[in-house]
Parts: C-alpha cells; structure tokens; sequence
C-alpha cells in the first residue's frame, strides 16, 4: 500500500471514535458560561448583536424554535466542525495531495483545542472555520485548480468569506491573507487586475449587511468593543514579555505540544518556499493572525486563546503535507501515538467535567463552569418571590441563570458588564416590577439593587457545582418594586 492511502483506514477509525466521544460530551455536559449566554441572548431574533456577528445566533435561534432548547442545540454547531474537517481535507489535497489530506484531518481532529472545544460549541467560532476554510479552498482552486471556473469560484469566495464575517468580526484575517499572497506573488499578481475579485468581495460585503445596519443603529457599539479588545496602548515592559510567554504556552497546549511538531515543521518549510507556492498560499492565511495575538500583550491586552485558531487552521494543511515527506515508519509511530494519546486526553477530560473540578497547584481549570445551574433551585425561588423577571450583574451569570429559568423569564441587567442583555432587556420597561436578583458571591459588587427597588428581600444562598459540590454559591433576593432602570454603560 502506498503513502497516499496507508493510513487512511486508522484515520479515519480515529475520526469516528473522536466523533462518538464528541456526541457523548455533547449530550452529558452542561453548558460552559459564552454558551449559556448564546442561548440566552438568541431568544430575542435581532439584525445582530453586542459580542459578534448574528450568524452563529440565528443558527440557533432556528434551531431552538424546531427543536426546543437544550445541549442537542450544540448539534448543528458540531456539524460545522465535520464540514471544516471536509473543507482542510480537499483543500490540502487540491494543493499537494490527498494523503497531506488525510494527516491534515488527522492533526486538526487530534489537536486538544479542536478534539475537546472547551470554550464550548455553541459559539461563532465553528462557522467562523468552516466558511474561512471553504473560502480558502475556493481560492485555492481559482489559482492552482485547472482554469475556466474564476467566476463562479470568485462568488464562492464571496459569499463564503461574508458568511463568515457574519459569523465572526476575525474573518478579516483571511481576505487580507488573499491580498498579500496576490500582491507577493508575481505569477498571480495579475489577478488583481480582474474585475471577478471585486464582484466577489461586494458580495462578501452585502453578506455583512445585517452587522453593519445593526451597528450603525446602535452607534457601532459592537465594533467599538472588539477593537478595544485588540489594542489599548503600546507597551514594552516584563509584565507583557510574561503574557507573550504565557498566552505561546497556553498555544503549545491548545495544539498539543507533539502536534506542534509537524505544524511547526510545515511552518518552517513554507518559509524557505517562493512567493507563489502553495505552501506561501498557506503561510498568508496562517501567520497574520498567529502574530498579532503573539504580539498583542504589546498593545497592552491579554489575547484569548481561541482567538488564534483562525490562524492555526490553515497552518494544519502544511502540517499535513510535511508529514507525508516523513518515513513510513514514523508515520506508523507518530499517527498511532497521536491517536492514542489524544483519545486519552478527551477520555481525562470528559471525566474532570463529569466528575468534579482539576485542582493543579498553579494550573487553572479548564473545565471550570462546565456545568448548568440547578433549574429547580432557581425556578422554585422565582416563584417565591412573585417575580417578573430576573436581574442579574454580568453576563456570563446571565446566560447561566436564563438557560436555567427558561425562555419565558427575562432576564435583565445592571452593573457594568452586560454585553447582549443591554439589549436584550430594557428594565426602563420594568418600572413598578419585582425582580429575582441573582449574584455570584465569589464576584464583586458592580451595583447595589437596594438603590433601585422599593425594598429587598433576601431569599437565602443557592449553591451550585457537579455532582452536588459547591464550586459557586449564588444569593437571591426579591426586589420588590423598581423605582428606576440600573445605568448600564451602553444599551437601546
């Protein structure tokens, strides 16, 4: 059996048995915090929203309305990781070939980040993925695929790179890959010159549309936010040298650090590649977007770590395609390792979330919120103190404390953190109402309910956790009467 397809059977065992660990983890494990949020704030159909794009919200609010919710809703989000996987596989085998696909499948299903989605499914992210990765698959075929098919393939390119602006404002990074790699290359440099790119890219823009309209009514308060995340002030001191140092460690973890290896590998070799090579089409999708949250401790801002998977995505491709240069016996070594210890990793973690906090001296959990709040607890103390909709101080409580009262309980907002609920409910419609207040005591206070009701009765602590440990405890009170709307720092 060749290179091309000695492999292909295991793999594609191992995919299936991630497959099935992923439908358990789907169905056995509550919501983490951004989840709970999502499906709390998709309640209200909306242009679009305070955090992102609506793409990932309207998928859902689609869902819950055929389905009800609850975690099946996680479903369509996982179905956009199996077409991502599709997309990597034919696009690493349009650029070398379809055994640098299959490792290419391999790595990025092995990868701890994308084997486990501890940030949760429901989330902007899969979308994001998919449509950047059918974007890059189409350009890939108008420059390296046989011609004749620009013009569909340039609207394809559109309208997959707009939908996935529509899922996640970092989609940005792919049509200025494109831009470089065209610009670089002398060979394809003349492609600018086509009126077909530019049909596309207005196409790509109408699909942002709804985002666009959405902020311009809302004084571009969602785009405000997220650039104020990605730079704040230069700065050149220890503490951000530590961030830098922190956030590429937290990366060597996301990826696996024997991963890193044959990425790292691709990396490099693509380096050494000319400007129109397809390893150089790869690089200009995966290195903007790896620098700047590698340097963004500079700008004075901690990166997230799933931030950079839009880069580590087509970085996988060249792992794929440096692997099939290495010997039939490594690769015998490295799959079977790889397979094995990354089903151990899913197997450690799907037990943590299950069963109960890690607790690493030094090491922080990252299993910590997987888990849904107690709805009889909550439900019974909203019928106790005759409520009509609930209060919360920041959104990730909001999300956990609306998943667990249900769609028909609003849930409104003070404090200095909302995000979404700012929208989503207007307490100045509040006026003379009880209120379910609900605080995390491990949190501080951003604003104190007394000011705002008639009176406040309190209700007793509620603890939550798995298995009945109490890893947060929650305080309820009833206010009774709102005599004024809780200030918040943006809203309708």
């Amino acid at each position: 059996m060749n290179t091309r397809s000695a492999y292909q059977r295991p793999i594609l065992f191992f995919l299936a048995a991630t497959l099935a660990l992923r439908l358990v983890s789907i169905f056995a494990t509550g919501f983490c915090d951004d989840e709970a949020y999502v499906v709390a704030i998709s309640r209200k159909l909306s242009l679009s929203y305070f955090d992102h794009p609506p793409l990932h919200q309207w998928i859902l609010t689609a869902w819950t309305a055929t389905f009800g919710e609850g975690r099946a809703a996680r479903l369509p989000f996982l179905g956009f990781n199996l077409l991502t996987s599709l997309a990597l596989f034919l696009l690493a085998r349009r650029l070398f070939s379809s055994a640098a696909g299959w490792w290419t499948v391999f790595v990025f299903n092995a990868s701890a980040y994308f084997l486990v989605y501890p940030d949760g499914y429901i989330m902007p992210d899969p979308p994001l993925l998919a449509f950047s990765a059918l974007g890059v698959l189409a350009a890939a075929e108008i420059v390296y695929g046989p011609p004749g098919r620009e013009t569909p393939l340039w609207l394809g390119v559109g309208l997959a790179l707009g939908l996935a602006g529509l899922s996640k404002y970092s989609a940005i990074f792919v049509p200025f890959g494109l831009l470089g790699f065209f610009l670089g290359s002398p060979r394809d440099r003349r492609r600018l010159a086509d009126p077909r790119p530019y049909v596309g890219a207005a196409l790509g823009l109408a699909c942002l549309a709804p985002a666009l309209i959405w902020n311009a009514e809302h004084g571009w308060v969602s785009l405000a936010f997220q650039s104020s995340r990605a730079a704040r002030k230069l700065t050149l001191n220890g503490k951000a040298i530590g961030q830098i140092l922190e956030s590429l460690g937290a990366q060597v973890a996301s990826i696996t650090p024997w991963l890193l290896v044959p990425v790292l590998g691709g990396i490099w070799r693509a380096l050494r590649r000319d400007a129109g090579s397809p390893e150089r089409f790869l690089l200009w999708q995966a290195l903007p977007a790896m620098a700047l949250f590698a340097l963004m401790p500079l700008l004075g801002q901690r990166p997230i770590s799933h931030w950079w998977n839009s880069g580590w995505l087509f970085a996988f491709p060249l792992a794929g395609q440096w692997l099939c240069e290495r010997s039939p016996r490594f690769l015998a070594r490295f799959g079977g390792a790889s397979a094995a210890l990354a089903l151990v990793i899913f197997a450690l973690y799907l037990s943590a979330v299950l069963l109960g906090p890690i607790t690493i001296r030094g090491v922080r959990d990252p299993t910590a919120g997987m888990y849904d709040f107690p709805a009889a607890g909550l439900r019974a103390a909203y019928a106790r103190s005759g409520a009509q909709f609930a209060l919360i101080e920041n959104w990730r409580l909001g999300g956990r404390v609306g998943v667990a009262l249900g769609p028909k309980v609003p849930v409104c907002a003070m404090g200095g953190d909302p995000r979404g609920f700012a929208f989503a409910c207007d307490t100045r419609r509040r006026i003379g109402e009880t209120a379910l207040v609900i605080r995390a005591l491990s949190n501080g206070r951003d604003a104190d309910e007394a000011q705002f009701f008639r009176s406040v009765e309190p209700l007793g602590d509620l603890a939550v956790g798995r298995r009945g440990k109490p890893e947060r405890v929650l305080t309820l009170e009833a206010g009774r009467d709102l005599l004024r709307a809780p200030p918040l720092p943006y809203g309708p």
